[in-house]
């Protein structure tokens, strides 16, 4: 009896337990992005011909190179989610989205990304800088700095400030990525079109 007594005891606390653990409030979802990046492109079979083109890491002011996605509240006002993360790290996303739109939008030079294994004296080089790159009260997404195109010798080519602003096609950090995509789309084809027609290397003839 007394048995029986403990074991409906020890049924009715765990009961209580769990009546005490499904009361407590569960937690917001966490939802990581990813910029999409540019579609897988088969490589020429006289690439190694194709002057290089070194892409620097991009350069994030402080306030975007956090996790979570930034929105602007107001003119003066930004936020960083806590629940809509980057996926991975947003500068390092942003370099590789570059370097493969301007391999498929142009075809002069084989841009390729900074590493250990390439000797950067004498070779042409990309600096994009980013002041904004994030969603607005206004419904739209902001994407705005400057890139640096330098030639062999390191002798500046081109300095260009850029600002782009794209409407959200509905509400949401969601959106924000698609927008922010199409913004990265419209820097790289306008990169695109200064690439194909400067000269980056001495000797190399002009493409006008």
């Amino acid at each position: 009896m007394k048995f029986r007594h403990c074991l409906l005891s020890a049924v009715w606390l765990a009961g209580l337990v769990l009546t005490g653990c499904s009361s407590q409030p569960e937690e917001s979802d966490i939802t990581t992005y990813l910029l999409p990046q540019s579609s897988e492109q088969s490589v020429p079979a006289l690439v190694t011909q194709q002057p290089i083109l070194v892409i620097s890491p991009v350069e994030m002011a402080l306030h975007l190179t956090g996790t979570g996605l930034v929105y602007q509240t107001s003119h003066t006002a930004v936020v960083q989610a806590q629940q809509n993360l980057w996926a991975e790290d947003i500068t390092r996303q942003l370099t590789r989205r570059i370097n493969g739109d301007l391999r498929l939008k142009q075809s002069r030079y084989w841009p390729t990304e900074l590493s250990a294994a390439i000797k950067t004296a004498n070779v042409p080089k990309l600096q994009v800088r980013v002041n904004a790159f994030n969603g607005h009260f206004s419904g739209s997404a902001y994407f705005s700095g400057e890139w640096i195109l330098t030639g062999q010798s390191g002798d500046l080519k081109t300095v260009q400030p850029f600002s782009f602003q794209v409407p959200l096609k509905e509400p949401g950090y969601s959106a924000q990525v698609d927008a922010l995509s199409e913004a990265v789309n419209r820097l790289t084809t306008q990169i695109a079109q200064r690439v194909s027609a400067v000269t980056l290397y001495s000797g190399e003839r002009s493409s006008l």
